[in-house]
């Protein structure tokens, strides 16, 4: 009988809490977001209105909002009695590779996102790859991005000139990896391996 009183009591608890006004989420606040709007992840949270905080999932909210191309990471976190905390972690772009249109590629070299109009292209490009290579051997692709990307971090690290900056990255399967210096233009021919070793030569 206590036992049957008890999980009576908790689920009269949990009723109450459940619609009681005290609890509605009056404010959502938004860290860290600086590419994607404020409204936009409004959107992702699917929290029309002003819904119990009691109510809300937090693990669905946080699937949804990963689904949007530009977030890496979200943290999702009730902070009663009204209010929602959303801290996102967007993806850096570290280039942007051209298929046939042009993607940013992140810094574990995911290719995830197309380039819109308005967005920047202040970034190196990879060339030499097309979608063909992609759909016949991912994994190879995904290997020779990685080289690229591999080169980009050696090359901001040690800033020897002429390669301080880079323009772009061209990569051909027989000859490796031929880079363009942003300042002058200065072809650098780096085949696939030993770059830091080479940047000192």
């Amino acid at each position: 009988l206590l036992l049957s009183f008890f999980f009576f009591f908790c689920h009269w608890v949990y009723v109450h809490l459940l619609s009681d006004s005290y609890f509605l989420v009056r404010e959502v606040e938004i860290e860290g977001g600086r590419k994607i709007p404020k409204e936009t992840l409004l959107s992702l949270t699917v929290m029309e209105g002003m819904p119990n905080l009691f109510s809300i999932k937090l693990k669905e909210v946080v699937k949804r909002l990963e689904s949007h191309p530009w977030i890496e990471q979200v943290r999702v976190r009730k902070v009663f009695p009204h209010k929602i905390v959303i801290q996102v972690k967007e993806k850096k772009p570290m280039a942007i590779i051209q298929l046939e249109e042009l993607y940013y590629i992140d810094t574990r070299g995911e290719i995830f996102t197309p380039v819109g109009d308005r967005d920047e292209y202040n970034y190196p490009y990879v060339t030499g790859l097309t979608r063909r290579v992609f759909e016949k051997d991912p994994e190879e692709a995904k290997r020779l991005i990685s080289k690229a990307l591999e080169l980009l971090r050696i090359v901001s690290q040690a800033k020897v000139p002429p390669l301080e900056e880079i323009s772009e990255i061209h990569m051909e399967k027989a000859f490796g990896i031929q880079c363009f210096s942003k300042a002058e233009g200065v072809e650098v021919k780096m085949g696939w391996e030993d770059f830091e070793e080479k940047l000192k030569r």
